[in-house]
């Protein structure tokens, strides 16, 4: 018996996170179509007291693990205690809370955006499938 709710907890655990991620699948698509700007809460932003972080969306993609992954580049929060612009990976179970506001990429955006990417972290290359761009 102990068994059974222990698999019925883990499926329970397993669909609520999966629908977590849905839900901000569609607002980081249509961000990524028309290149748009984020809002976002990361992970543990709030309790480090870190401004909410500005993503230019670029692509989200499907891990090899399984997971949902956005790529972009992010002006504004913080990474490593330190606020500055960069291209970032963000696994949406991560993700707390976005909001698509107004602005339009900068350059050095545009630019990592136009040379595209092939899914890799220095060597871990893990993204298995690109939902949308």
């Amino acid at each position: 018996m102990t068994e059974i709710l222990a698999t019925f907890a883990w499926f329970v655990i397993l669909s609520v996170s999966a629908h977590a991620q849905s839900e901000l699948e569609a607002p980081l698509c249509e961000a990524a179509r028309a290149g748009r700007v984020v809002e976002m809460v990361y992970d543990k932003d709030v309790s480090k007291g870190c401004s909410p972080r500005l993503v230019d969306v670029h692509q989200v993609a499907i891990g090899n693990n399984g997971k949902l992954y956005m790529h972009g580049w992010q002006s504004r929060g913080c990474t490593k205690g330190r606020d500055y612009e960069a291209r970032r990976t963000f696994r949406l179970d991560k993700i707390k809370t976005v909001i698509l506001i107004k602005g339009s990429f900068g350059a050095r955006s545009q630019s990592a955006k136009d040379d595209g990417w092939d899914g890799c972290l220095g060597s871990n290359c893990f993204i298995r499938e690109t939902i949308c761009k």
